[in-house]
């Protein structure tokens, strides 16, 4: 089964595919715990969170409550929910701790293109043609080890940069990531040191950089 807290369309409002439209279906469960994160209710699972009725995540937003479903029964709800959408984006929480291939495999032979959002602590599991941002979540309370095999299946590496600590941080993830990868750089809750910093940096490291502007959060849209 797979447990999705939240499922909408909106746009991709950061990393290398911003502003692409996009089907969002944001999984349960995360064993991370990142200080920062903004979406702490994806965290836990457990029967008394769940109770959501496929159907009815369409209309909840940012609270508790997920609903179990099956590959087939999610992929068809979207196919049929956003046909011309042509995106679909995984997130969460931890995506992968679900194996999504048989989900990937249905939404792409309808047509779709898939991204998944993973911290790269957990096994990457999805086909060949998927999308892969892996965001690293190093040193986190949860005490999970970014795994090398998710930075080599990586398309892109999405870094949030804060200091120049987190660059140092970076660095190190990249000696074990696929080299042909994209790094986006994205400042820290929009701060304007944490934006200077990556700005600066993403003009002085060459053409595999680029900045990751959180564009939907100036957009005020999910």
């Amino acid at each position: 089964m797979l447990f999705v807290n939240e499922l909408f369309a909106s746009i991709q409002g950061e990393g290398s595919l911003t502003g692409v439209p996009a089907v969002f279906v944001r999984m349960q469960g995360c064993l991370c715990q990142c200080p920062w994160c903004d979406t702490k209710f994806t965290w836990k699972l457990g029967d008394k969170d769940r109770g959501v009725a496929l159907k009815d995540i369409l209309t909840k937003a940012d609270r508790p409550g997920y609903a179990a479903t099956s590959a087939d029964e999610l992929a068809d709800h979207i196919i049929e929910t956003y046909p011309l959408i042509p995106w679909v984006i995984i997130t969460g929480g931890e995506p992968c701790l679900f194996d999504l291939t048989e989900l990937c495999q249905r939404l792409e032979a309808a047509g779709k293109r898939i991204q998944i959002e993973t911290s790269g602590t957990e096994p990457v599991r999805v086909t060949a043609s998927t999308h892969v941002t892996v965001s690293p979540k190093v040193a986190m309370p949860g005490g999970k080890t970014v795994l090398t095999s998710a930075l080599m299946r990586a398309d892109e590496i999405k870094m949030v940069v804060d200091t120049e600590a987190d660059l140092v941080t970076l660095n190190a993830i990249l000696e074990r990531a696929n080299p042909q990868a994209l790094v986006s750089l994205q400042p820290l809750s929009q701060k304007p040191e944490a934006t200077k910093l990556a700005l600066e940096t993403v003009m002085k490291r060459g053409t595999r950089y680029r900045l990751s502007v959180q564009t939907h959060k100036y957009l005020n849209v999910r």
